[in-house]
């Protein structure tokens, strides 16, 4: 356990605050892009996928950035032995914060008497920040380029915006401001399955376990 949280402690000094802030400043301006007082469940719904979702692209897809660098790459793998272990750790602390920013940020709309059902927002938006990073963390896992981790869920973000229900059918990520939830646990499911392969594919890549 103590290996373990060494590992995020290097992740949070290191790696995490550039991205903390950028989330910060993205979470902050949304009052001056948008109205975020007395809104209904639609347009709550609206505020939620479109905009707050991105915050998962923002911390879930460089997960595997410090190892850019192939010397210290070899390093941390000499120091910590399996590659998976220290992605997965850097993974969960990542996702903790996003669970907070998204609590946060849904108390925030509750202060502004926007009207929707709380846990249901809170859960369906967390499947799709989990879907985005998952997306940008695999593409990057496989490709080995951050551009094109980070890349990814933009064009799927795009395609989805320019009415991509029609072709995204049950992975279409704005589906609650339309009135429909399922969609939501297929992002969740599609989440794990682009996460899980992008870490493997970057440890078995790196001939680390």
């Amino acid at each position: 356990m103590e290996r373990l949280w060494q590992i995020e402690k290097v992740n949070l000094k290191h790696h995490v605050l550039l991205h903390f802030l950028v989330c910060v400043l993205l979470l902050g301006i949304s009052p001056l892009l948008m109205g975020v007082k007395n809104l209904t469940a639609v347009d709550t719904a609206k505020v939620l996928e479109r905009y707050v979702a991105l915050i998962g692209i923002i911390m879930l897809t460089p997960i595997f950035l410090p190892e850019q660098d192939r010397d210290i790459r070899g390093l941390v793998y000499a120091k910590y032995t399996k590659a998976s272990q220290v992605y997965m750790v850097r993974l969960a602390g990542n996702i903790l914060i996003l669970a907070a920013f998204l609590g946060i940020y849904i108390f925030v709309l509750k202060q502004n008497q926007c009207e929707f059902p709380v846990l249901k927002y809170y859960f369906g938006v967390f499947a799709e920040v989990l879907f985005f990073g998952g997306l940008g963390l695999f593409f990057y896992g496989v490709s080995d380029n951050l551009i094109i981790g980070y890349m990814a869920p933009m064009v799927y973000y795009i395609i989805a915006i320019g009415g991509g229900d029609k072709y995204l059918k049950m992975f279409y990520p704005f589906s609650m401001s339309m009135g429909k939830y399922e969609e939501k646990i297929c992002l969740f499911a599609a989440a794990v399955v682009l996460t899980a392969i992008g870490i493997r594919f970057r440890s078995v890549g790196d001939g680390v376990k």
